[in-house]
């Protein structure tokens, strides 16, 4: 009896043993991808793992976060273009006609200044066009956010790591996942260059920039 015992624990040990936990299942199906994507793969070290749930009609729902980042990408291009535009406006009254005389350098200068105002503001109305696209095309999955409605739809995981660049020094990363419910594919990787353009993103600016176009889209809030 106590052979037969000892065997079922032993066998029932082993099979637990065999069982990967969700961190190992996610560290071998994102690492490769991580190391991919490395100056000196060889010198990639693990730092730490954050796993956290999925759930539609939220601020974590796949859909949201890669329609935000979208989002976040264009709005950053858009303030980068209206930046520029301001920049060659007010080089371009410097070379304004000063007491109605204007020499023939100043309208050269001006006419410069002008054409690429004008040419900042055109790209900044070609991606402002973009941005209101993506919230008129995703109208009712934005009108949903938050409602409670909510379904586990898979994971996302946030990794650190280190590992050497170009120059030879290692400096601390990091990556952010979506990942399926049970842990088998990447829906997408987010890169440290996307996380950080997503947090300077200000969608309250964004908001008040075009809320007369975005209360056209979804009516008054």
């Amino acid at each position: 009896m106590k052979k037969i015992l000892f065997t079922v624990i032993s066998l029932a040990l082993l099979a637990s043993c065999s069982v990967k936990s969700n961190e190992e299942k996610v560290r071998e199906l994102i690492e490769p991808q991580i190391k991919a994507s490395l100056i000196k793969p060889e010198t990639y070290e693990f730092a730490e793992l954050r796993l956290d749930s999925c759930f539609s009609n939220t601020q974590t729902d796949p859909k949201i976060m890669l329609l935000g980042m979208k989002v976040a990408k264009l709005y950053n291009e858009y303030k980068g273009y209206m930046s520029d535009a301001e920049q060659a406006e007010s080089s371009m009254t410097l070379y304004a006609p000063s007491y109605g005389y204007q020499d023939a350098h100043s309208k050269l200068q001006q006419k410069k200044y002008k054409a690429e105002m004008e040419r900042a503001q055109r790209k900044a109305a070609e991606v402002k066009e973009q941005i209101l696209q993506i919230y008129r095309s995703n109208k009712k999955l934005f009108m949903n956010l938050d409602s409670l409605d909510h379904e586990f739809v898979g994971w996302i995981a946030s990794v650190g790591f280190r590992a050497e660049t170009g120059g030879g020094t290692k400096t601390m990363s990091g990556n952010l996942f979506l990942l399926n419910k049970d842990f088998t594919e990447v829906i997408y990787q987010f890169s440290e260059q996307d996380i950080t353009e997503f947090r300077f993103a200000n969608t309250d600016d964004l908001k008040y920039d075009f809320e007369k176009e975005l209360r056209e889209i979804f009516g008054e809030q």
